[in-house]
């Protein structure tokens, strides 16, 4: 099985997408991993910006890198394929930033492309700052049609062409931005899936009324103008057995978001992008969007809803006054041992692929007690649910943590994770101190990884402020590396073995640490709580948990 695996290439999925065949594999050698070192390896890059650019075309790419790659005596060691378009600065290209990656940290030296305006369309500087980084390397950026190599002179080249495809981006978005609004205008939805219950014949542009879905959306809005909450609304669909589009049961989110989308009363809808700090467009939005109205205010439509606009704005307006209700009347923000670890144990009762299986679901605080959010947002048409008294299972719950813990060995992971994380625990400055260091590291880290972003992917940072920022920030790094390891030295451990000792201190943190300490000990299934066998089980509490731990106690001695 192991060595069946090591025969498999990392970008089987990429190159299947394609649609090549075993023996097309084969016979450019993509059918097995590259086996040279990373100076005899090439990453390629393929993108397509939409489906007007059909996979022959990008197939002929790929044999055309293979063919260059074979001429220079290198082997291809992984094919990055992404349908998505670098025309839009908002849009984050995941698979280019893996390819660019991958010769950044030295898995291989050169970065293959069909021509560079399928690499990056945004001008030269930031071509130019990610060759920079390439040549440190001793690695290389090639343009296979343009017969293009950064190694062998080529970086101006690259430059200028690079700069034009910047332009042509910039007009292609702008040409996209008028048509779109010229048709909305003109009375036309736009582009993607027209909400449940409507159904948009192609390029049309209008929506009308879904054949098979229309009943279920009607329905769901009849409850909604009758009174009910979305809550509500989703239980009684679930109930009656009404799946959404995909098949799935409803939630109160779902609901919210078909219901005040302003398609679903046949209005052309206009949202909002969200920016950045700098005023740069994110790749999402504001809100469900609001109603498109011409110059003499009425709203534009596109067809027939599944409501009227004047139950579309009832609807909107009952939503917004329970969400103002709620905030003006709702329950402490607090935070609660469970929330996070505690997940139903209760066998689901009805869902695609979940029949007879457990709920598994997140149990959140309400009115004392802890509940099932799948019962509490789809209903007991596909959960029951578990129900039990706060008070009782966080107290059993932290008994059990503290026995976990004195049970482990010394050495143990998780204890020196705890000592690392926990600054009650030393009762000193020397913890808290501990706890500052670590949280500076991880902030420092995190900077780092975004200052790189903005440098290399994005562009957003000149060269002069990303050295004087990446000096300062690896000066703290190195600090406090040195600082967490000279403390990490210094911890006891030895009150983690004392259960007296521990009790006390678990008793006396706060509710946030007491969390902090759990979810450090739990693994991905935290604490599955079994139903009560009927109303007034006196089953001890403990006997109804199962905890997943990440770390084993020890074994005792034989005697």
């Amino acid at each position: 099985m192991d060595d069946a695996r090591r025969n498999l290439r990392a970008d089987r999925a990429a190159l299947a997408a394609l649609g090549l065949s075993a023996d097309e594999l084969g016979a450019m050698g993509l059918d097995r991993p590259a086996a040279a070192e990373p100076a005899g390896l090439m990453d390629v890059y393929l993108r397509r910006s939409s489906g007007k650019e059909g996979m022959a075309t990008l197939r002929g790419q790929l044999r055309d890198l293979v063919r260059w790659a074979k001429a220079d005596g290198i082997e291809i060691r992984h094919v990055w394929f992404e349908e998505v378009s670098a025309s839009k600065a908002h849009v984050r290209r995941r698979e280019f930033e893996k390819a660019t990656q991958a010769i950044m940290s030295g898995e291989s030296r050169t970065l293959g492309v069909w021509k560079v305006d399928r690499f990056d369309r945004r001008g030269m500087g930031a071509v130019g700052r990610m060759l920079d980084e390439f040549d440190r390397r001793q690695s290389r950026l090639v343009s296979v049609s343009e017969g293009l190599d950064s190694a062998k002179g080529g970086r101006v080249v690259f430059a200028i062409l690079s700069e034009h495809a910047r332009e042509e981006a910039k007009n292609t978005a702008k040409r996209v931005k008028i048509g779109h609004d010229s048709h909305k205008a003109e009375g036309r939805r736009g582009t993607g899936m027209p909400p449940f219950g409507l159904f948009s014949a192609p390029a049309s542009g209008k929506v009308e009324r879904h054949r098979d879905e229309y009943e279920t959306a009607r329905r769901l809005a009849d409850l909604l103008l009758d009174g009910k909450t979305t809550k509500g609304t989703a239980h009684r669909l679930n109930e009656e057995g009404r799946p959404t589009r995909s098949g799935a049961t409803w939630s109160p989110t779902a609901v919210s978001k078909l219901a005040q989308s302003p398609l679903f009363a046949g209005m052309v809808p206009v949202r909002q992008r969200r920016v950045d700090e700098f005023g740069n467009p994110l790749d999402s939005w504001k809100g469900y969007g609001d109603p498109l109205r011409n110059d003499n205010g009425e709203v534009v439509m596109c067809g027939q809803g599944v409501v009227t606009p004047h139950e579309w704005f009832t609807i909107k307006g009952l939503i917004a006054a329970r969400i103002d209700e709620s905030w003006a009347n709702g329950t402490s923000r607090g935070r609660y041992l469970g929330a996070g670890s505690y997940r139903c144990g209760r066998m689901r009762r009805q869902e695609s692929r979940s029949v007879g299986e457990v709920c598994g679901g997140v149990m959140s605080y309400r009115g004392g007690r802890y509940r099932c959010q799948v019962r509490e947002t789809r209903g007991k048409a596909i959960c029951d649910g578990v129900v039990t008294l706060a008070e009782r299972i966080d107290l059993a719950v932290g008994e059990a943590w503290v026995n976990h813990v004195v049970s482990l060995a010394p050495d143990d992971s998780l204890i020196a994770e705890i000592v690392r994380t926990w600054p009650a625990l030393a009762g000193s400055a020397a913890g808290a101190r501990r706890s500052a260091v670590r949280k500076e590291l991880e902030a420092a880290r995190k900077r780092v990884r975004k200052l790189e972003d903005d440098f290399y992917l994005y562009g957003k940072v000149d060269e002069g402020r990303f050295e004087e920022l990446g000096d300062g920030l690896r000066a703290v790094i190195e600090y406090s590396t040195a600082a967490l390891a000279y403390l990490d030295a210094q911890a006891d451990c030895i009150p983690l073995l004392q259960p007296e000792v521990l009790r006390v201190v678990w008793e006396g943190a706060d509710m946030a640490d007491r969390r902090m300490l759990l979810m450090t000990s739990l693994g991905e299934k935290g604490i599955t709580v079994k139903p009560a066998a009927r109303q007034g089980d006196h089953t001890p509490i403990l006997d109804r948990l199962e905890f997943d731990w990440v770390s084993s106690p020890q074994a005792m001695p034989e005697v």
